[in-house]
């Protein structure tokens, strides 16, 4: 399953025990399935991310060419 569909997923679930009034355990889980995918999606990003601007010749520091980014 994509990360998108399991996003979808997930967040349907949330949106559905929210409106079953689950207990807040239930609806804390369903929060930290949907930062887990989000973690693990941002780190392989950032990680492809990396090889790219590793690959570069860039003259400066990060903070000078990428700001706040960086």
């Amino acid at each position: 399953m994509s990360d998108h569909n399991m996003l979808e997923h997930l967040i349907g679930g949330l949106s559905a025990d929210m409106d079953a009034d689950a207990d807040p355990e239930d609806l804390h889980r369903h929060l930290d399935g949907i930062g887990a995918v989000m973690e693990t999606h941002f780190g392989y990003e950032e990680r492809r991310l990396l090889t790219v601007l590793d690959a570069l010749a860039l003259d400066g520091e990060p903070t000078d060419l990428l700001g706040d980014l960086a």
